[in-house]
């Protein structure tokens, strides 16, 4: 590749009938110019290129740290997740085992209560049948101690000596019909 320096050290031998020395000069030191600028611009371009090949290499050595951190967080994120998931299961498990504990417990009491509530109302019924056993003895005891004073009363002697035999039926009839009716109400 041709430089500057090669078309400014470039030098030609005279010749007759050539060209003008001025002109060719001339056109030289334009090339060399145009030269230096190409290999300038071309100096430019080539450290833009270096710098941006180096802002590439540094992007993909930051795109694998990327991407390393990604995966990282990725597996973190399902190691996180899994964790939670298990304590989520854990929490539920104790919580169940505690409604299962209060339900039981809750059922064990209801039957001891129910136990409880049936063991009262036998003895409560036991009571009921000796309080009914008690009302009915004081009936037929009251009864009988009625009858036997009827019976007193009439096998009382009369002293009445106004009164007559019909009269002491009547009264006898009389007692008779209430002792009757009273036995009938101790018997309901």
């Amino acid at each position: 590749m041709i430089t500057s320096k090669d078309v400014r050290n470039k030098r030609f031998e005279k010749a007759a009938f050539g060209y003008k020395q001025e002109e060719i000069d001339e056109f030289l030191n334009q090339l060399e110019a145009e030269l230096d600028e190409m290999e300038r611009e071309r100096a430019e371009a080539n450290s833009k290129i270096q710098v941006l090949a180096d802002k590439v290499r540094e992007y993909m050595r930051d795109e694998d740290a990327l991407k390393d951190a990604l995966l990282g967080a990725q597996k973190q994120g399902h190691q996180v997740l899994n964790e939670a998931n298990e304590k989520a299961e854990q929490i539920i498990a104790e919580a169940q085992a505690k409604a299962d504990a209060l339900e039981d417990e809750a059922v064990r009491q209801h039957a001891e209560a129910m136990e409880k509530n049936r063991e009262e109302i036998a003895k409560e019924k036991e009571a009921l049948i000796e309080a009914q056993q008690q009302v009915a003895d004081f009936k037929k005891s009251l009864f009988d101690m009625y009858k036997s004073h009827l019976e007193l009363i009439s096998s009382m002697p009369e002293t009445f000596d106004n009164e007559t035999e019909e009269e002491t039926e009547e009264k006898a009839e009389t007692a008779e019909e209430i002792a009757t009716a009273v036995a009938s109400e101790v018997e309901e």
